[in-house]
């Protein structure tokens, strides 16, 4: 039996055991099986006959309803059916486990089982003669309870990359700015996480498209900006490791212009492009008619994120050159290092 998913039993009240009397079990989505004791057989109604894939209406043996159960739960399966046929034990059990299907598939059941026993016998033993057993196919139940895991599992993975992301921006934040500006521009990078953030909440399932994160990386920067600003590309859903090196990118070139480069000027134009082409993912950033550019004399977070960072998170070339005419940046990747495969 696998740990991450354990068998249920319970020990309700016998009168809970099985659905009240002149009730039909199909109404609450059951089947319903008889077991005689005596033979050593039971007999499934068609809606329980159809989840183990036996004969319906019809006694088979009980190791052959067995030997449906799947490997890793028949022993304790077996070992709770035992317990019940024991007299000096409570006479029912609410047990869950997987069933084995021709196709190879995984069937979950609920079979909550109640036996009757006859008279003592010379030695005072009152044997198992008869029994019930009322069966509901849980898969529907197991796999939204996966799902609903596999989300968690997900959830927590996400919030562990994005506060090793926080961490880093903080400590490089600190190594490149004097203590009165820290604050300040830590703010600013912080606010670019939430901006990705913000995306990844309204898109939901449908993934975070390349033009809506430049957009929103942008916004703040274009309000009040009289540059030209063009933006093209296809539609391309980016995996989630993609979304926060690429934004955390746009915004730190989209602060330097809007202080120093093309946003900072009336004359301004920005030009914001990428394509799949020949096996390749391109995405560029390119200045024109702003102030004079002058190549920074250090090297700062702002450098770091646009080689460093962006190089090592999308396994990509990176160029950065600071071209008097305006700022230039490029990436060059493998498109599935971007590119959210659900997408295709």
């Amino acid at each position: 039996m696998s740990q991450t998913e354990p068998l249920a039993a319970s020990a309700a009240p016998p009168s809970d055991a099985l659905p009240p009397l002149g009730m039909r079990v199909t109404d609450l989505g059951l089947g319903l099986g008889t077991i005689d004791y005596i033979a050593d057989t039971i007999t499934l109604d068609d809606r329980a006959a159809a989840l183990f894939e036996l004969p319906a209406n019809a006694p088979v043996p009980r190791k052959t309803l067995h030997a449906q159960i799947h490997p890793d739960d028949i022993g304790e399966v077996e070992c709770l059916v035992e317990q019940m046929l024991s007299p000096q034990l409570p006479n029912f059990i609410d047990v869950i486990h997987r069933v084995q299907t021709a196709d190879g598939s995984e069937r979950w059941v609920s079979a909550r089982k109640r036996v009757s026993f006859g008279p003592a016998d010379a030695n005072g033993i009152m044997p198992p003669v008869s029994g019930i057993v009322a069966i509901m196919d849980m898969t529907p139940h197991k796999k939204a309870e996966r799902q609903v895991q596999d989300l968690m599992r997900e959830t927590n993975h996400r919030l562990k990359n994005l506060l090793t992301v926080v961490q880093s921006i903080a400590r490089m934040t600190a190594r490149s700015c004097d203590v009165s500006e820290f604050l300040p521009r830590f703010n600013a990078r912080l606010r670019a996480l939430s901006h990705n953030q913000d995306l990844l909440v309204s898109r939901g399932h449908e993934g975070v498209v390349l033009g809506d994160l430049v957009r929103e990386q942008l916004r703040p920067f274009s309000g009040d900006a009289n540059a030209a600003i063009s933006i093209s590309g296809p539609d391309l859903p980016l995996r989630f490791a993609a979304i926060q090196p690429i934004g955390l990118a746009l915004h730190e070139l989209a602060t330097n212009a809007a202080k120093y480069g093309a946003l900072s000027v009336p004359d301004g134009t920005l030009d914001i492009r990428w394509d799949i082409q020949d096996g390749q993912f391109t995405l560029s950033w390119t200045e024109s008619g702003g102030p004079v550019v002058v190549p920074p004399q250090r090297t700062g977070f702002g450098s770091t994120v646009l080689r460093g960072m962006t190089r090592s998170a999308l396994e990509a070339e990176v160029t950065l050159r600071y071209d008097p005419t305006g700022v230039h940046w490029g990436v060059t990747c493998d498109p599935s290092i971007v590119r959210d495969p659900a997408a295709l």
